[in-house]
């Protein structure tokens, strides 16, 4: 079942076999981030994460050929938030994506949970969508302004409907 997006979290029922390669490596050794390698802030904080979290992560740009269609994962889904695809087969969104990625860190491991009491997630992931909104106005992009390829950067354009 392909992911839309609404849901914040789904199970893989087994991993593909047309898996490519980098993320099946990924798979067989822990997490695996989807990012958008577009987009320089974003590179930056999936290095930041993975850095944190060690060698039970690995990252890997969304615009790597064949991951998102072999995880079942919307491509636009993939370019509004950072996923997380646990060797557990959940799929993990946005801000509770870094959450679960640090959930084996002892003191970082305590601390993001607190993301998990009332009030603290509506306010996170909040913040979180303002962020992804303006993640090209933060630090520009990974290639010139009108040579996104995948289509990518003109989510940072498109201004919602009121």
């Amino acid at each position: 079942m392909p992911h839309n997006g609404h849901d914040q979290c789904m199970s893989v029922f087994g991993f593909p076999a047309s898996l490519p390669p980098p993320a099946a490596a990924a798979l067989a050794q822990g997490d695996l981030v989807l990012f958008d390698g577009e987009c320089i802030f974003c590179v930056r904080q999936a290095a930041r994460l993975a850095k944190f979290v060690g060698s039970t992560l690995t990252t890997l740009p969304l615009q790597t050929p064949d991951v998102l269609s072999a995880l079942g994962i919307d491509r636009q889904a993939a370019r509004l938030a950072l996923h997380l695809v646990t060797k557990e087969g959940q799929i993990h969104l946005g801000l509770e994506a870094v959450v679960v990625a640090l959930r084996h860190k002892p003191v970082l491991g305590t601390l993001v949970k607190l993301y998990y009491l009332p009030g603290f997630r509506a306010l996170g992931d909040l913040s979180y969508r303002l962020v992804a909104r303006s993640r090209y106005r933060l630090m520009g992009r990974a290639v010139q302004a009108g040579e996104c390829p995948s289509g990518t950067c003109a989510i940072a354009d498109h201004k919602p409907a009121r």
